[in-house]
């Protein structure tokens, strides 16, 4: 009797135990098997991506990726997942605590950046949304242009970090670059660098570019140094390196239907606008210059909300004053009838200083606008400027080019006709890189995101011959044979410039990704109301992922190319770029090892 007694203690005692205290150490494969698992979830306040609202419940833009992949373990694997949430004391400590864990089923979550040195000691899942950090400073700090002006303002200025973040990094690395000398506040990981910097005007610091932008959007004006600008790896949730909860989770990832939910996620707290600019910058040619644009996007868009505010006070205070007239013509008429023409008076008076009064607002509020519009003019400008020397300093050595060229044929009078046809093309070439500086240059096209397309008569024949002597070295080369066949002469309006590039960037492209001693061939037909070019050649051919990428920018194939040669990803974009301003169409038929045919058609009338 005494030992069923006992017995059925330590049943009801093993029962009582929470479900919690078994599910320790628990690795990913361990879970498939038992089909349950509880991650804890190390966290620190940081918004958006992780606090508690007025209502004390956990939210954030982080709880919700969990959330969602919750869903999905228990969709595609039947595993169910248990989210344990642990608030750590800081944003160090969660780092020490993921790091010398030895529980596979722990993670870091507080929007942590993916840095070489974190990944010696953590295992990071895949970046989950692009991280770039930007270098603010208090309200009316100018913005510095050169190393002098960097090292007379920081010098009296301080610095606002958080201890064990990247941004703490990057001012380290700031001030061993460039030699500076300045002091650092350290505030506690709950606290906000922005309000931090805000609350002095001799503060700067390091923050995310997606919280400045927010800022920006919602009308605060702390200054941007342009020039100083950090592209890290993304924002990625870590765990101990022992961990195998990251496969799983990258699969996650990588979903598509996933990738589309952590859009709207995403998007939920910081808005579809900026959540889309942050995935794209990082296909962006001039970062800073991205950056900038979208400040001044922002910008205007305040703007224009401050003069819709002002339009619709403006209407109040008009309403208001009528009113106020009408009502004191009202009580004019009462107090005639009552009282004597000096306690009117008096009324009056005071009516006519609370007009005042008004007015001096209004003129305020006007002031305040017209200070807003000369800061949106000062960036604009420094932003035409940029271009300026960019144009200037490109056009002068292709000038220097062109002048050499011309004297050494003053000089040289006896040049055969080989080397007189080498000066010749070297003279067309720069002179057509000047034309293409020129329109990509132009102030109007950069402004209006538009190109000029200069038409003239081109006679097709005399556009191969061109190409064709452009190429004959590239093509020597590689051993290439380059056929252009024209069946007959075609003569019809366009870009000559445009037209001769779109030609030797495909033809390039054949050459560069096909086997030495291969054919190329280059034909030109008419077909009703359009002119078709095509270039086949014998290359490794595309597979259809590879055909949905070809004309974006930045794209890496699955084709390399056959000698070595060095590939950007940007010719095949730039030549759907051309033909569109022509108003043209490309396309490419291929099948994976029976090469590809280029075609563009361009209209003939």
């Amino acid at each position: 009797m005494e030992i069923r007694c006992t017995l059925i203690i330590f049943l009801n005692l093993l029962f009582a135990i929470p479900s919690e205290a078994f599910a320790q150490n628990e690795s990913w494969e361990e879970a498939k098997k038992k089909k349950s698992a509880t991650l804890d979830l190390h966290w620190f306040v940081s918004q958006p991506f992780i606090y508690k609202d007025k209502s004390e419940k956990l939210t954030g833009l982080e709880v919700e990726i969990f959330q969602e992949f919750k869903k999905y373990v228990k969709a595609t694997h039947q595993v169910e997942i248990n989210l344990n949430w642990v608030e750590s004391k800081s944003f160090g400590s969660i780092l020490n605590d993921i790091e010398t864990s030895k529980k596979p089923n722990c993670f870091g979550v507080s929007a942590f950046s993916i840095t070489e040195e974190r990944k010696q000691k953590l295992k990071f899942t895949q970046a989950y949304l692009s991280d770039v950090a930007v270098l603010v400073s208090s309200e009316g700090t100018p913005i510095v242009r050169t190393l002098e002006e960097i090292n007379n303002l920081m010098k009296g200025m301080t610095a606002v970090t958080i201890e064990g973040t990247t941004y703490e990094k990057f001012l380290s690395d700031l001030k061993q670059q460039l030699n500076l000398d300045f002091q650092t506040k350290y505030i506690r990981s709950d606290e906000n660098i922005l309000d931090a910097i805000s609350k002095a005007d001799n503060r700067f610091g390091f923050i995310d570019l997606p919280i400045y932008l927010m800022l920006i959007k919602n009308g605060g004006n702390l200054t941007r140094q342009n020039f100083f600008t950090v592209k890290g790896n993304g924002y990625a949730f870590i765990m101990p390196k022992s961990s195998d909860w990251n496969t799983i989770f990258n699969d996650f990832l990588g979903d598509p239907k996933t990738k589309a939910k952590l859009a709207d996620i995403t998007a939920k707290y910081m808005g579809l606008e900026l959540y889309k600019f942050m995935e794209g910058i990082y296909e962006e040619e001039n970062l800073r210059a991205s950056i900038l644009t979208k400040e001044k996007e922002l910008q205007l868009e305040q703007l224009r909300n401050t003069n819709l505010l002002l339009e619709k006070e403006k209407n109040t205070q008009l309403t208001f004053i009528i009113i106020t007239v009408i009502t004191s013509i009202l009580l004019a008429i009462i107090f005639i009838l009552f009282y004597r023409e000096q306690k009117i008076s008096n009324l009056l008076s005071r009516k006519n200083k609370q007009i005042e009064h008004q007015q001096r607002s209004i003129q305020s509020k006007n002031e305040q606008l017209y200070n807003r519009n000369l800061q949106l003019t000062s960036l604009n400008e420094e932003k035409n400027n940029l271009v300026k020397i960019l144009a200037h300093d490109l056009r002068s050595p292709i000038n220097q080019i062109t002048g050499l060229l011309d004297i050494l044929k003053l000089s040289h009078k006896n040049f055969n006709n080989e080397d007189e046809n080498i000066i010749h093309q070297a003279q067309d070439s720069a002179q057509r890189l000047n034309q293409m500086i020129t329109k990509i240059l132009d102030f109007d096209a950069l402004e209006g995101n538009r190109m000029k397309v200069m038409r003239e008569e081109i006679d097709v024949r005399d556009l191969f011959d061109k190409v064709e002597k452009e190429l004959e070295v590239t093509a020597i080369k590689k051993d290439t044979r380059i056929y252009y066949q024209l069946k007959e002469n075609i003569q019809f309006e366009s870009d000559h410039l445009f037209l001769t590039q779109i030609l030797e960037n495909i033809i390039v492209n054949a050459i560069k990704f096909s086997d030495p001693a291969s054919e190329i061939f280059v034909s030109a037909e008419k077909k009703k109301d359009r002119v078709l070019f095509s270039i086949k050649d014998q290359g490794p051919g595309l597979t259809e992922e590879d055909k949905s990428l070809i004309f974006k920018k930045f794209q890496k194939l699955s084709a390399q190319p056959t000698a070595g040669e060095n590939s950007t990803g940007l010719g095949l974009s730039i030549v759907k770029k051309y033909v569109d301003l022509l108003n043209g169409e490309v396309w490419v038929e291929s099948e994976k090892g029976k090469g590809s045919t280029f075609f563009v058609a361009l209209p003939n009338n």
